[in-house]
């Protein structure tokens, strides 16, 4: 019996379905993946087996595995002491980074991870228009608590107008908390329209990924997005941008400067820490003003600010903003994107890959592109049959893709800052043989 599966019987005896948190559970694999190392661009599991990774940890892993910067960060942090719950110096120091990055940024507040970012972002919505409902869109990930875990990859019932039934992604749910969620289909404006005619007497916020790496690479038109600007900013809406996975992923600003739509929220987390459990909430000064201790908007916690993350987000936030930092991601990309879209037309395997700076999505079955801005045709076509047999393939030949597609749309996959153009050079080597074997078996059957 291989280490891998001794590990995971035993791990089985005492922690739930054998995991620590349900997203380690590799469904291709049958069992998590147990990491011994890992560096730079590549793992390396407790059988001495090599991966390049390209999953990235979650999107978390933007500036690689054992990142030289983040490595002294860490140092710094324990000879100061090691401690959590005081501001320093480097609070400030971090704040300021933020204002240069995201153009949102008047003012910040820490706090641990994605989730509880947007749940302190609607948070504060609700209380600065003094409204209780909240508008998201089909498919797109805003976290796990009730305020607005709904139809993230599901295709509920839907209406003549485009709103979808609000259906909630884990049991467990309060059924009144749907109540406050509405779902409306996305890169839709005439159904967002009808949506907040509707339920304008009421409506505090309207959130949104600018990308939804979470169901693939699910994009925004950039039209739609400035016209969501404009609705909100006529009925006195507050608009989210969810950058958690969006947050640095590409140049200077994210999302919100590649659309040139500065949104009145954000939430980021993931890239900002480099693996490193740290969140943030940017926003315009008069709506941040509502938080603690000047504003009634309570919103705090033990670890918010932690130096330890906060020492590790300055490296990570003046990494991202070098010289050549993104013309290295671009070109990562460029190399990756372009050679796996030969491989899908080479060997006739239906599907695509989109990718946008350092997030991609594996497309099989979808053969047009512009599919890829309609959640519906997405999960119609999507062939997790070929999906799984991909990842299947890669594992044994040395390419980590972790399987965390749901049942209607792609997983997100990733690299880090740290692979190199040789790494894509040997990824699409072994992807040869494997799309072989992909177009073989699409021919036999």
């Amino acid at each position: 019996m291989s280490k891998l599966s001794v590990l995971y019987d035993e791990a089985k005896k005492y922690m739930p379905g054998g995991v620590s948190a349900g997203g380690r559970y590799h469904g291709v694999l049958g069992q998590p993946l147990y990491l011994d190392r890992a560096s730079g661009s590549k793992l390396y599991d407790v059988e001495g087996n090599e991966y390049i990774d390209y999953y990235a940890g979650a999107g978390a892993a933007l500036f690689g595995h054992e990142n030289p910067r983040l490595r002294a960060a860490v140092d710094k942090a324990v000879e100061k002491g090691f401690f959590m719950n005081f501001d320093t110096e480097y609070h400030i120091e971090l704040a300021k980074l933020f204002r240069k990055v995201f153009p949102s940024a008047e003012k910040i507040r820490l706090c641990n991870t994605g989730t509880e970012a947007t749940l302190g972002a609607i948070r504060l919505a609700r209380s600065y228009t003094g409204k209780d409902l909240i508008i998201k869109f089909e498919g797109h990930f805003h976290g796990m608590h009730e305020m607005v875990w709904y139809n993230h990859n599901t295709t509920a019932n839907i209406d003549q107008y485009g709103e979808v039934e609000s259906v909630p992604d884990s049991s467990g749910f309060p059924e009144v908390s749907k109540e406050v969620v509405k779902n409306v289909v996305f890169n839709d404006i005439d159904a967002l329209e009808h949506a907040v005619k509707k339920y304008k007497n009421n409506l505090a916020a309207i959130i949104l990924e600018p990308i939804s790496f979470n169901c693939g690479c699910y994009a925004t038109r950039k039209e739609y997005l400035e016209q969501v600007r404009e609705l909100c900013d006529r009925e006195g809406i507050v608009l989210i941008f969810d950058e958690v996975i969006t947050g640095l992923r590409m140049r200077p600003g994210s999302a919100q400067l590649y659309y040139g739509v500065t949104p009145d929220l954000t939430t980021a987390a993931k890239g900002i820490g480099g693996g490193f459990p740290i969140a943030s909430i940017l926003g315009k000064e008069e709506i941040m003003n509502c938080l603690n201790p000047l504003g009634k908007t309570v919103l705090s916690g033990t670890y918010s600010g932690a130096l330890m993350p906060v020492l590790a987000s300055i490296e990570c936030l003046k990494m991202a903003m070098e010289p050549g930092f993104y013309d290295h991601l671009d070109e990562v990309g460029n190399e990756l994107y372009g050679g796996m879209n030969q491989l899908f037309e080479k060997h006739g395997v239906p599907g695509h890959v989109r990718g946008i700076g350092a997030r991609f999505a594996i497309y099989f079955g979808v053969e047009n592109p512009e599919d890829d801005f309609d959640f519906r045709k997405v999960a119609e076509k999507m062939d997790r049959d070929l999906y799984k047999k991909f990842i299947a393939e890669c594992l044994p030949n040395g390419l980590f893709f972790h399987d965390t597609a749901g049942p209607k749309s792609p997983a997100h996959y990733g690299f880090t800052s740290q692979h190199t153009v040789g790494d894509v050079a040997i990824t699409l080597e072994r992807m040869d043989k494997i799309f072989s074997k992909l177009g073989n078996a699409k021919v036999s059957l």
